[in-house]
């Protein structure tokens, strides 16, 4: 079994929809011969006529479990025409038991057992070394099976499309070369860990694969789109019935996801108050702040070592 179908994406039970485009209205249009058009929210409509492939929520959905769009894809930025996908799944939750667990955008893995990890970041703080580091390491951490090598573990790909030219030096692809250091007359020699990490820059613009892939991943009308195959998907989520009704579950769903980690944030804010002020119990803390009673005790540890 795939990497991929091994560890499939947990789903979240969903509210009731709250906007005009939820299922219900969605099947009642069906029903009465009517369009989705006719209820949506113009508001939201919109929102949608203006995304574009850099915004990593639609981005995730044009390329969602495309295994053909996926491949499409990664030629491009790989420059290589040997890459056959055989899987891959978008918002990708790679868990960790001991500490932070990440969302990933893109997971792919081809007929030779590569994977591969796409993500979109429109702020430079998000691109950083370790966030690679981390994804690496994550990924990893779920490959290998109990009495497996380390030999086993796959090459990887760690991809980043940036929406600014993070390093400033006008390429289209940065890739990053691990080096051992001999300190003498002697050239770098390479360090083959079967990892490889790129950076797309998403400010390139010159007339070739690349530059017309980052024109069309910053392109909201899909007329506009130097790339049919990609266009063709994008053309779905904004102007097909089926398309747009996807796309309303997705700006609901992640308004829930938003507003259930502000509210985790807000508890954490009081609870740190709490702690702070040193008048009451863990237990008491976690009681009023309605956090865990572990998470409470991490972040007294916290507050202790900043001390």
């Amino acid at each position: 079994m795939d990497f991929c179908n091994r560890h499939s994406l947990l789903l979240k039970p969903q509210a009731d929809f709250l906007c005009l485009c939820n299922l219900r209205d969605f099947l009642y249009t069906v029903r009465m011969g009517a369009s989705i058009f006719d209820t949506i929210d113009p508001a939201m409509l919109s929102r949608i006529r203006a995304l574009r492939l850099i915004d990593d929520d639609f981005m995730t959905a044009v390329f969602g479990s495309n295994t053909a769009l996926t491949e499409f894809l990664l030629k491009i930025i790989l420059s290589r025409d040997d890459i056959r996908v055989k899987s891959c799944m978008t918002q990708k939750d790679i868990h960790n038991l001991f500490g932070r667990s990440v969302r990933l955008d893109i997971v792919a893995e081809d007929v030779s057992g590569r994977l591969f990890n796409v993500e979109i970041q429109r702020a430079d703080k998000g691109a950083s070394a370790k966030r690679v580091r981390y994804n690496l390491s994550l990924l990893d951490s779920k490959t290998l099976k109990k009495g497996d090598t380390f030999a086993a573990l796959p090459e990887t790909y760690i991809i980043f499309i940036t929406e600014n030219d993070i390093f400033a030096k006008g390429k289209g692809v940065y890739t990053i070369n691990r080096f051992v250091d001999c300190a003498d007359d002697t050239p770098y020699l390479p360090f083959d860990d079967g990892c490889t990490i790129l950076y797309v820059n998403g400010e390139y613009r010159k007339d070739d694969a690349i530059g017309n892939l980052m024109h069309d991943f910053f392109a909201t009308d899909a007329n506009d789109m130097y790339y049919s195959e990609i266009a063709k998907n994008v053309r779905f989520h904004k102007q097909d019935e089926k398309g747009v009704h996807t796309m309303c579950r997705i700006f609901e769903e992640y308004g829930d996801e938003r507003a259930a980690i502000a509210q985790a944030e807000t508890r954490a804010e009081v609870a740190h108050d709490l702690l702070e002020d040193g008048s009451l119990s863990l237990d008491r803390i976690s009681a009023i702040s309605h956090l865990p009673l572990e998470r409470v005790k991490q972040l007294a540890a916290q507050i202790q070592q900043q001390a």
